[in-house]
């Protein structure tokens, strides 16, 4: 008699080897499962690394300056109130924005560091470092040095202010020139220079030249001083990269103009038509006081100064009109219009 026995389990020998294959496997393909997650956590990052250090590049080039540390990367995305902003610097698919640039794809927050200190040296204007897989940061700490020879599992942002720099020095220095030229025609007509480059108006400045026409590419008013003594001269400064005022040194941005070729100009158109009204009349007695003697040729006042804004003289013996030049003294002839000749 055949007897058939149904059997509708696992013996428990069957079951121990079933259990120990699945864990040799799981053993074998979770740290490959695991390197993978990271692997893509860590190329997220990356990317977004890459777009924080291009949304600070560009926050630098609207704003003249990166974040301070206490606005963080926040202001990449929110406006801290600062004169230039034009972001958000960065598109956030969160319904808060700061929380694009709060967190790496690791789960944790992104330092920021400004100015920092590198290895290799001044490496970045602004630093962004992502923690890493390990979350803890092996290359450095806010505040302190940056290895960037040895980052290990960490991933940095380095972004740089130079070629901002570079297109702003560019700017800035183009912008110079037209305010030299603009202060230069404020003294051909007004025998001085403006005391505050405000004081040019748009008869001085060409419109285009754009109506923060007083501020460099850094958003930091353009600077005048005048240096004392005669001939009167001026250096027209941008404070530069570090907006700060390094008396025309350092990385300040200057042009010096002086009162020499606007004053000749006008003094010697003056003086040509000056001499010829005098030539026009050898028999007029003079009296040797300009004031006078111009009122007798029948010269406008516009005629009573130079480009200096001394009073012309005149020579009665030789019969001839002079300037006493730039430095203001006629007996001192070899600066005098014309040269050489004096009282």
């Amino acid at each position: 008699m055949n007897r058939h026995i149904n059997r509708n389990g696992f013996t428990l020998m069957e079951v121990i080897v079933a259990v120990a294959i699945v864990a040799i496997m799981a053993g074998a393909i979770a740290p490959a499962v695991f390197r993978q997650i990271n692997d893509a956590r860590s190329r997220v990052t990356t990317e977004e690394l890459m777009q924080l250090e291009n949304g600070l590049v560009e926050f630098y080039a609207d704003t003249g300056r990166f974040p301070s540390e206490a606005e963080g990367l926040a202001a990449l995305v929110v406006d801290p109130g600062v004169t230039g902003w034009a972001g958000p610097y960065l598109q956030s698919p969160h319904g808060n924005p700061t929380e694009a640039v709060a967190n790496d794809s690791f789960g944790n927050p992104y330092t920021y560091d400004l100015a920092p200190t590198t290895t290799p040296a001044d490496a970045a204007s602004a630093l962004v470092a992502s923690a890493g897989a390990n979350t803890v940061l092996d290359a450095g700490s806010l505040g302190g040095n940056w290895d960037l020879t040895d980052l290990q599992d960490d991933l940095v942002a380095l972004a740089s202010s130079g070629p901002v720099d570079r297109l702003n020095t560019g700017e800035a220095e183009r912008e110079l020139q037209a305010l030299a030229d603009a202060c230069r025609d404020y003294f051909r007509e007004n025998a001085g220079f403006p005391a505050a480059l405000t004081d040019m108006d748009a008869d001085y400045l060409d419109r285009g030249f754009g109506s923060n026409a007083f501020e460099d590419a850094w958003h930091t008013d353009y600077a005048i001083y005048h240096f004392a003594g005669l001939p009167a001269t001026i250096r027209i400064s941008s404070f530069g990269p570090d907006q700060a005022d390094d008396n025309g040194s350092d990385d300040d941005l200057a042009v010096i103009v002086s009162s020499v070729p606007p004053g000749r100009i006008k003094t010697t158109l003056e003086i040509t038509v000056a001499q010829a009204a005098l030539n026009a009349n050898p028999a007029l007695p003079l009296t040797g006081a300009w004031a006078t003697d111009r009122a007798a040729l029948g010269l406008s006042d516009g005629f009573l100064a130079d480009g200096w804004g001394a009073t012309y003289g005149i020579n009665a013996g030789a019969r001839y009109v002079y300037s006493a030049g730039p430095d203001g003294n006629g007996a001192t002839t070899a600066d005098n219009i014309p040269t050489g000749f004096g009282p």
